[in-house]
């Protein structure tokens, strides 16, 4: 009759995650003194550095484009409602005493 128990059967989960601080510029100076101080040099290696770093770079670039498209779209979102506004205020205005008028 173990299958009649009331009781909790099961337990909560517990996680143990001990966050760690990340400093992302001193990960890429030392990052940089680390190619820069190497005795032997490794075309491949120098290679695969160069491409991520220039990836890196191109992903820093775009924030700024999308910063700048954000704005824009939220301007343009904006002159619409403002748009949308006034015209619901002039429909409102121009046919709303026709509208009473009639169910009079």
């Amino acid at each position: 009759m173990g299958f009649l128990k009331l009781g909790n059967r099961f337990k909560n989960r517990k996680f143990d995650y001990i966050p760690r601080y990340y400093d992302q510029d001193k990960e890429e100076l030392e990052r940089r003194l680390k190619r820069y101080n190497q005795t032997s040099y490794d075309n491949t290696e120098l290679a695969k550095q160069r491409i991520r770093g220039g990836f890196k770079k191109k992903m820093r670039a775009q924030d700024g484009y999308s910063s700048k498209s954000q704005r824009r779209s939220n301007r343009i979102l904006l002159v619409t409602i403002i748009g949308l506004i006034i015209l619901t205020i002039k429909i409102l205005v121009d046919y709303l005493p026709r509208i009473i008028a009639s169910l009079e």
